[in-house]
């Protein structure tokens, strides 16, 4: 079967050799370039890329994916979208074919994302971003998705030998998003992904009473039934109310949160930082109890990290001290230490919290 990885790609000239090399076990390697000034293209053509040059006017992303999944020849059997900041791990071939049975058009596997000092990935979630040639298109102007046409019967593999990892410029601008997410979203009214996606970024810029509407406009849509991102979008109206000084109404969000999505970490960590913040050190206490009884990790974008690592431990600590229950909060505190040993804060913390008995 012939395999091809291909993306879109504007000045990623620091990421160019890296990915034709982790691509290289491809049959076709193929960058629809939209407008590189810097040594992008060069670096590509010289580690043996196929490169073609295309103009998107307006701009959208699912045009360019489509435009360049379009290049690709008609022999391919399977296509890999691949960002210029995504790396594709050692053997991803082999695991793909083993797992790619006769019939199917669309492959799931692990997005590692947040990689850390140590190499090891904080979290992942399940991407799907591998399929067949034909019977698929990109649709979406921002956080485009790869979608089935009319005509194609889906069968989907899943597998976890075949890792990608997310490696970003963390110093590219997210300038465009928040426009671009506003387009998507008068574009496309009724649709519950851009309005959550579109209120997330408001909140992320500051506007919080545009992401309070935007996001409460996202809970009352018909199709807005997924149980892990309505839980998301009152979190984040809980953030946007706590940021505007609203306790009250902040405290309502964060438990709708989570008497939405009891089964999520997600909600009870929010809910366990704002008790923190106001002073609930008994509030804090249940909610981190809640958050630790939770052990399956969800595999999509509402995952967050802080409520599978350390963030439990550490708030959990600060509210049992302050509660008076000494015993637990040296529990807690040298479980977080043991999986943050380096966190200066952290180690403060233990100067007061670990040394009185």
């Amino acid at each position: 079967m012939k395999i091809a990885v291909y993306t879109i790609a504007l000045n990623e000239e620091k990421f160019a050799a890296r990915w034709a090399e982790a691509a290289a076990p491809a049959d076709y390697r193929l960058v629809a370039d939209t407008g590189s000034t810097d040594g992008t293209v060069e670096k590509l053509r010289a580690a043996g890329v196929e490169v073609h040059s295309i103009s998107i006017k307006p701009w959208r992303f699912d045009h360019a994916r489509n435009a360049a999944l379009a290049l690709l020849p008609a022999d391919v059997d399977i296509c890999i979208s691949l960002d210029m900041d995504e790396v594709l791990q050692p053997g991803w071939r082999e695991a793909l074919l083993a797992a790619w049975k006769p019939g199917t058009t669309r492959l799931r596997n692990p997005l590692e994302i947040d990689i850390g000092p140590d190499g090891v990935a904080k979290r992942h979630f399940n991407s799907s971003r591998i399929h067949q040639r034909f019977g698929y298109l990109w649709k979406y102007t921002i956080h485009e998705l790869i979608t089935p046409a009319a005509s194609t019967v889906e069968q989907t593999v899943v597998t976890d030998q075949l890792r990608i990892r997310h490696l970003p410029d963390d110093s590219k601008s997210r300038g465009q998003y928040l426009p671009m997410l506003a387009s998507a979203a008068a574009e496309a009214p009724d649709d519950d992904r851009l309005a959550h996606y579109y209120g997330r970024e408001l909140m992320f810029h500051g506007k919080y009473e545009e992401a309070i509407a935007e996001l409460r406009r996202h809970l009352s849509l018909p199709r807005a039934t997924w149980k892990a991102e309505r839980s998301a979008s009152m979190r984040f109206i809980g953030r946007c109310q706590k940021s505007l000084g609203r306790m009250s109404e902040a405290r309502s969000a964060y438990l709708q949160a989570c008497a939405e999505a009891p089964d999520a970490r997600e909600p009870w960590h929010d809910l366990a930082k704002f008790c923190m913040d106001d002073k609930d050190w008994q509030g804090g206490i249940w909610a981190v109890h809640r958050m630790l009884a939770i052990t399956v990790m969800p595999g999509d974008h509402t995952r967050d990290a802080k409520a599978w690592g350390v963030g439990p431990y550490d708030i959990g600590s600060i509210c049992a001290y302050y509660a008076g229950q000494r015993e637990l909060a040296r529990t807690w505190l040298t479980k977080a230490l043991e999986l943050a040993p380096n966190d200066p804060r952290l180690i403060k913390n233990g100067t007061w919290i670990l040394a009185e008995k």
